[in-house]
């Protein structure tokens, strides 16, 4: 789709050009997922939503492609305008879906104001309302209105060198982009240079056009002068926006009444908006106040007598700042594994717990996910003792970060189960702020270990509504004389590997759901509109390759979070893996010129019939190297990612309208990830069908 007449005036060549654009696509799309989430809650509760939107940006950009008008100048405003929108919708409180089986978790200060982020600009600390569709819709077309004029450079760029050639060169600077951004988070780095990294590759890659370039150079200050001002309240870690604050007042949640302690006590930490967790000293204060009191009853609950465990190492998971740490220290002389996935989580226990537990000798401290541990270690455990871990925070069953989604599962529990010595003990501190999640976990604990599990107490203080579980004992319920008795009715359906949805109270999509999907699909559908009269038709086989490519990589990608956890750097190296296999695909296409369709779509079924069938315990099971098992991996749940990929370098290799390809592929990617939505319903694994269906579909689009 080249146009002769038209200079070429960009710094790179075409091929540079189409690389550098291919790295900004993908890390934009990684900043607006991070940062999008971390300061707007409500788009937390939605798992594809800014795929979604970024998928139908570059959908309907590319189909625009062939249009006159050039929408670039506009890049470089429209991202810094959705940048600087974000903290701004953020302040909102919004009304939730009341229809929802779902459960939302508002962790808040408890009634003591805070204040937000417009105080340090304005000197104002507001709280405004707005419902929260309005906030869902204003920010996804923020994020649509950049990707469609990044779709419309691609796919303007797509038609100045062959096709094939075109897109490897698009897929490998993608590779460039989620590396350079996954490296970013993983150092901990904070939003002001995620920005400007991304604004120098867009820089590099667009047209030389001096009023536009001074444009967007103004409104770049302007984004990173913003990011500078907002960002310095918070630490930004691999996964969240960390807030650490003082506490100096006490609420009593039945009461409301607020005591002044004189002093800071203790911090609290909130993530991406919510409380998270604190750090207090409980060694001595418990005649200062009740707080103190009922939270270090919590805390060195699984160490009194009458809990008696085996002599033995101990393990923590979701170890925070150090409270549940310090409690095993000043109770028992045994050994102490503790896991925690975030660093800077870590750093901020060791700079400020008064009781010092991470330089504490007999404490050995693992920054990895929980599942992951439980899956690698060999050692065998006293105690297994689970901290308030992440669920708290995600607010959502499948939020766009889901760090703890396969803990609080069948399979995860049975794993404990067996790296337990002989007569040790589970304890699971959680929030279970419903009666159905109580019975949800409780339901789980019973149906793995041996006995009805004993449901001890709660905190009557603070933020967090704390329940004890524990397996192996002999009363369904204890009550706790100051909140009354917690039942453990054992209607929940239990949480699975394939079904891993904590916080939804049954196998449904909640109306609201509904809802996204009905206005995102229409969208989709009007973006055909950007294509010249005649035209107006999606490319079907290109479409359905889309879709399935869509629902199996989020399948294998679960399965592959089961194996080796859900760490950024596992995260990064999967998907870089995938764009990886991508490219393998194009290489295959090249050098196999002879070998026909039917070859590949009968191998990319079977592929697809093989991950469907071999769950990620049978890997664990056969191979016990990381290393092997780590190909068994590739080979089993990304081999159809690789035939997919070849099937899709085989028909652009001739295509004349690279951009009506790569735009109705996208489209089908879009639709795939509102359907991954069946999963709530039906688990993961029925994605790999719902694949195969659409793979199935574009063979007979192929041949028809």
């Amino acid at each position: 789709m080249s146009d002769p007449a038209r200079k070429w005036n960009r710094l790179l060549p075409p091929a540079g050009s189409l690389f550098l654009c291919g790295a900004s696509i993908l890390y934009w799309e990684l900043v607006f997922i991070r940062w999008m989430g971390s300061c707007i809650r409500i788009v937390a509760y939605y798992s594809n939503f800014i795929l979604v939107a970024a998928f139908l940006g570059l959908g309907a950009g590319a189909l625009l492609a062939s249009r006159k008008f050039s929408l670039e100048r506009f890049l470089l405003p429209s991202i810094v305008m959705g940048l600087v929108l974000a903290p701004f919708l953020g302040v909102f409180l919004h009304d939730n879906p009341s229809d929802s089986p779902e459960y939302f978790w508002l962790g808040g200060p408890s009634g003591v104001l805070s204040e937000n982020f417009l105080s340090p600009f304005f000197g104002l600390n507001i709280l405004p309302v707005a419902p929260f569709w309005l906030l869902l819709a204003t920010a996804f077309l923020a994020i649509t209105a950049v990707f469609v004029i990044f779709g419309q450079i691609v796919g303007r760029l797509f038609g100045e060198l062959p096709p094939l050639r075109a897109y490897s060169f698009e897929i490998a600077g993608s590779i460039l982009g989620i590396l350079l951004f996954g490296a970013m988070s993983y150092r901990s780095l904070p939003p002001t240079l995620w920005f400007l990294a991304g604004f120098v590759l867009i820089f590099l890659m667009c047209e030389i056009r001096v009023k536009p370039l001074v444009v967007s150079a103004l409104f770049c200050l302007v984004g990173l002068s913003f990011a500078g001002h907002f960002e310095k309240n918070f630490i930004w870690s691999p996964y969240y926006k960390i807030q650490f604050l003082p506490m100096d007042r006490i609420l009593d949640r039945d009461t409301r009444e607020v005591t002044e302690m004189g002093g800071i006590f203790g911090y609290r930490l909130t993530v991406n908006n919510d409380y998270h967790q604190m750090i207090v000293d409980l060694r001595s204060r418990e005649k200062e106040h009740p707080f103190f009191r009922s939270w270090r009853w919590l805390y060195d609950f699984p160490y009194r007598e009458e809990r008696a465990a085996p002599k033995g190492p101990i393990l923590i998971v979701g170890g925070g700042t150090g409270n549940d740490v310090s409690a095993a220290l000043r109770n028992t002389e045994e050994e102490i594994d503790v896991v925690e996935i975030d660093p800077d989580i870590i750093q901020l226990g060791r700079t400020f717990h008064p009781e010092m537990p991470y330089d504490n000798p007999r404490v050995t401290l693992v920054n990895d996910d929980a599942r992951s541990f439980f899956m690698d270690t060999r050692r065998k455990y006293s105690r297994v003792v689970f901290g308030f871990l992440d669920s708290h925070t995600l607010l959502s069953s499948f939020s766009s970060v889901r760090l703890d989604n396969f803990v609080y599962t069948r399979e995860s529990m049975q794993r404990v189960k067996e790296i337990l010595l002989p007569g040790g003990r589970v304890f699971l501190t959680f929030a279970a702020n419903t009666p159905w999640i109580h019975s949800r976990i409780t339901h789980l604990l019973d149906s793995v270990f041996d006995g009805p599990t004993g449901i001890s107490a709660e905190t009557g203080y603070g933020y967090t509504n704390g329940v004890v579980y524990e397996n192996g004992k002999e009363e369904g319920s204890i009550q706790n004389p100051s909140r009354g008795t917690v039942s453990a009715s054992h209607d929940a359906d239990v949480p699975t590997d394939d079904w891993p949805f904590l916080y939804l109270k049954s196998r449904t999509v909640p109306a609201h759901y509904l809802g996204f999907i009905a206005a995102v699909v229409p969208l989709s559908l009007l973006s055909l509109l950007a294509l010249p009269r005649g035209e107006r038709a999606v490319e079907m086989k290109y479409f359905f390759l889309g879709a399935g490519f869509f629902l199996i990589e989020t399948s294998n990608v679960v399965k592959l979070s089961i194996l080796y956890g859900s760490t950024w750097v596992v995260n990064i190296t999967v998907f870089s893996g995938i764009l990886f296999l991508i490219l393998m695909g194009n290489l295959t296409c090249a050098v196999t010129p002879r070998v026909g369709f039917r070859f590949w779509f009968i191998c990319l079924l079977a592929s697809c019939g093989v991950s469907y069938a071999v769950p990620p315990s049978g890997l664990l099971e056969l191979m016990s190297s990381p290393f092997v098992r780590g190909l068994g991996a590739v080979a089993l749940f990304l081999g159809p990612v690789y035939f997919a990929s070849v099937i899709f370098a085989r028909l652009i290799r001739e295509e004349k309208k690279l951009y009506a390809a790569y735009g109705s592929n996208l489209l089908g990617a879009m639709v795939g990830g509102t359907c991954e939505y069946l999963s709530l319903v039906m688990g993961f694994k029925f994605l790999i069908l719902m694949s195969a269906g659409f793979y199935m579909l574009a063979g007979w689009s192929v041949w028809r």
